[in-house]
């Protein structure tokens, strides 16, 4: 009998569940999207009931006619709530886009050496991490803080709700910088600096072994039998690369979702302590992460849809298919550099490699022959160029991947994939079903728990390439001198971005 996985990611846009089998075949999925609330400036929520009806929804709908060996998880990592002593929130979720946390990574650096907490967590000063986010709730919110018994990351929360009781595997623990990466433990130095005892905090477990079996509650949450196995996986990010069984510093895996990523796996850690430029966090079975994501992926351009797409989104609703999907026939119409026109993406600020709470997003020259196709284009080349700045602090630390495999909503549009390959100027191996590669890999992790292998590279999944995108010379030439142009921009608009904020 093949064996069967029901895995569920909680991403920041949607909440996807699949079935996988042990040949890697994705055989049902269900996926429904997360609203993003933002109530004031900066602000950037999850509601967590909204995240557990749809978990509940799109696992009950994926998992229906299926004998399910195991559940599966991976989650979006740095979003944080509190949580009450009866179990129920009593704040939303502060995604890694809400940046009201900013001005408290100072506070971090006041009470600590800001290397040394990076050198044990792997996560430099940023806004997007719990431990800032702790500081703005003690600060902002003592009245909720005062009723807290937990603060629970996303998936804490879920399982809470399963089991009764908060566990985190390593790999979503290590994206709080609250974590150690080595000791596989919450440590002392960071929990010193949130002023928080451990107890305040989920158990922290190996992702890829089994947590617990399901009783009726659980299973009734994720529509399987009681007794089936739940194993906690990893955070979405790993989860692709586990998903593709991509390893080691020749390639590396490009995500373009919600936000825009670029990370390789490999079997011990990869710190930049010099400058603090890239994450490491702990993945899970033996596995470190490391690379850099930025805040602002496809969210640019879903804000362009609902703020200035409408005529798109009615269209794309009469023909059935994506508004997304005629944006970018739009943007096929300008030509490399839009004419002129540049697009710094940081609308929710940014994480790496610039690490930059305060930046915001600016279009540059912008004249009266500009259209939408040259602003969309510019959306679609701003992040490329973020990516391209991540890749370039991995090759000055010895990592210098020569293939990128490309999966997230993002790159299902060919000019987006070509431009990140010309911007990079690697190889681009689109995949086929890439935005289930989180899915994938929690059930790899599954399949290893469950003692079906007794290493990830067993599994034996060949990569489904749709198509495999060439750079060209010209254009990575041309875009080497955009992206000199895109650096200058940003640093002489940096201090600008902080005056205005500390002003406003």
């Amino acid at each position: 009998m093949v064996l069967k996985v029901l895995t569920v990611d909680v991403g920041t846009t949607n909440v996807k569940a699949a079935v996988v089998d042990e040949n890697g075949r994705i055989l049902k999925t269900s996926s429904r999207e997360l609203k993003l609330l933002t109530p004031e400036p900066g602000a950037a929520e999850h509601s967590p009931q909204d995240i557990m009806r749809a978990v509940e929804e799109t696992a009950k709908l994926a998992a229906k006619g299926f004998e399910i060996e195991a559940v599966a998880l991976t989650c979006y990592q740095h979003g944080l709530m509190l949580v009450d002593k009866e179990g129920k929130p009593i704040s939303n979720a502060l995604t890694h886009m809400d940046s009201r946390s900013g001005p408290y990574t100072a506070i971090i650096e006041e009470r600590c050496n800001p290397r040394e907490l990076y050198e044990r967590t792997g996560c430099p000063p940023l806004f997007v991490y719990a431990l800032p986010k702790v500081l703005w709730f003690k600060a902002k919110c003592p009245h909720l803080v005062e009723k807290a018994k937990y603060f629970l990351l996303v998936k804490d929360y879920l399982i809470l709700n399963a089991v009764g009781e908060p566990y985190i595997d390593y790999g979503n623990a290590s994206g709080s910088q609250l974590f150690n990466i080595r000791q596989l433990k919450w440590d002392d130095l960071a929990l010193e600096i949130a002023e928080i005892a451990e107890d305040h905090l989920a158990t922290p477990v190996e992702g890829a072994e089994v947590l617990c079996t399901l009783n009726e509650r659980g299973a009734k949450l994720f529509g399987v039998s009681p007794g089936t196995p739940l194993v906690l996986g990893t955070f979405d990010g790993a989860g692709q690369n586990f998903g593709y069984l991509i390893e080691g510093p020749k390639t590396a895996v490009v995500n373009l979702g919600t936000t825009a990523v670029l990370r390789a796996i490999a079997r011990e850690p990869l710190l930049d302590v010099k400058g603090m430029r890239i994450f490491c966090y702990y993945a899970a079975a033996g596995r470190w992460a490391f690379g850099g994501s930025t805040n602002n992926g496809g969210s640019v351009l879903r804000w362009f849809r609902d703020v200035l797409g409408a005529v798109e989104t009615l269209v794309a609703d009469l023909i059935g298919v994506s508004p997304y999907e005629l944006l970018m026939r739009e943007a096929e119409l300008a030509p490399p550099g839009s004419e002129g026109l540049m697009f710094l993406p940081f609308m929710a600020g940014e994480r790496f490699p610039f690490r930059d709470p305060y930046s915001r997003g600016v279009l540059l020259g912008l004249r009266y022959d500009h259209r939408r196709c040259h602003i969309i284009r510019a959306f679609v080349e701003g992040v490329a160029l973020v990516l391209k700045s991540i890749l370039l602090v991995l090759e000055e630390l010895g990592v210098a991947p020569q293939v990128l495999v490309g999966g997230g909503g993002g790159l299902k549009a060919r000019l987006w994939a070509e431009v990140i390959t010309n911007a990079t100027c690697r190889r681009l191996l689109r995949v086929r079903g890439g935005e289930y590669a989180s899915n994938k890999g929690a059930a790899a992790l599954a399949f290893k728990a469950l003692g079906a292998v007794k290493d990830l590279g067993e599994l034996g999944w060949e990569l489904e390439v749709e198509e495999e995108i060439v750079p060209d010379p010209e254009l990575c030439a041309f875009y080497e001198r955009l992206y000199e142009r895109f650096i200058e921009a940003y640093e002489t608009l940096s201090p600008l971005f902080k005056s205005w904020t500390a002003s406003s």
